[in-house]
Parts: C-alpha cells; structure tokens; sequence
C-alpha cells in the first residue's frame, strides 16, 4: 500500500510540475504577445506622428514660403529672410531609434529622405539668409574702388543659389505627398489594434 501512495505522490508531483512548466510557457507567450502589441502600437503611433509632423511643417512652408519661390523669375535671386531653426523635427529626432522597426523598408527610406531633405533645405535658407544680410551689409557700409564689381559678384552669387533653393523646393514637393502617400497606406496596412 505505501507503494502505491509514493506512485500516486510521484504522479501528482509530475502533473504538479507539468502544470507549472505549462503555466510558465502559457505566461511568457502572453507577455510575448503583449510586448508585441505594445511595439506595434508605438510603431504605429510613431508613424502617425511623423506623418502630423511632416504636414504641419510642409503647411508651414507652403504658406510661408513655396508660393514665393515658385513665382521667383528665373535670373534673379531670392530676396526673403526666412527664419528657420534647425530644432522642428522633435517627433523624428526623439523617435530615430523607431524607425528601423518599420517593416516597409521603402518607408523607412523615405522618412530618412524627407528629414535629410528638410534638413538641407533649412540649411540652405539659412546660407541664403546670410548671404542676404552679406549682401545688403555691403550695398551700406562697401566703398572700396571695386565696391561694383564685388556688388555685382555678389549679387550673381545670389541668383545662382536662388536657383540651387529652387531645386530643393523640387525635391521636396515630390518627397512630401509621395512619403505621406506611403505612410498612410502602411496605417491602412497596420490597422490599431
């Protein structure tokens, strides 16, 4: 009779154990499908964000200043002081790490050619802004014999990067609705969950 009470203990130990190494795989499978759902989630909010970024600052540039060099006449240069700061892209800055998880490599590209275009771009009003104020510095305070031909070169310089600010504006008309064509379709692909 002992025997069989050690053989009854042994197979309820072995149920026992069962149980909990089933408890235990049952457990980390649905933490695993949370932290899943988690990351999709914040995958998705991230793209969200980056698609409300993009349009609020392309809004702001095509108020502000698309309609000014689209109408620019070819041979002359752009003379608009545009303030522009390096610190608008707080979602993309702050969320960079986020973007390798996007499962659409096309996505991903485009955003990282969006900022880095952006980026240009911003560098590039920055530059014109300074050759303005170069510029307009010298029509005041330059009276050397040569003050003409170094206006003159100066003011050719302008209109040549009057153009290179207009290839830009371009490249960043095509990219914009182009990325948030993409963006809006991974969302319709990726549906909250």
């Amino acid at each position: 009779m002992t025997a069989n009470i050690a053989d009854i203990a042994g197979i309820i130990q072995g149920i026992g154990s069962l149980a909990a190494v089933g408890t235990a795989v049952w457990i980390y499978a649905r933490q695993y499908q949370d932290k899943k759902a988690d990351d999709e989630s914040e995958i998705r909010a991230f793209v969200e964000a980056i698609i409300e970024e993009v349009q609020a600052a392309w809004d702001g540039y095509c108020i502000e200043i698309h309609p000014a060099l689209q109408a620019l006449p070819v041979g002359q240069h752009f003379n608009v002081i545009y303030p522009v700061l390096n610190e608008t892209f707080t979602i993309y800055d702050n969320g960079a790490s986020i973007i390798g998880r996007i499962d659409d490599s096309e996505l991903r590209r485009m955003i990282v050619n969006i900022y880095s275009l952006a980026r240009g771009t911003i560098s590039s009003f920055q530059l014109n802004n300074s050759m303005l104020a170069e510029h307009k510095q010298l029509l005041l305070l330059y009276r050397q014999p040569d003050r003409d031909s170094v206006l003159a070169a100066h003011a050719n310089d302008l209109r040549d990067y009057a153009g290179k600010l207009k290839q830009r504006d371009e490249w960043i008309t095509q990219a914009v609705p182009a990325l948030l064509a993409r963006a809006n379709q991974w969302l319709a692909s990726h549906p909250a969950r």
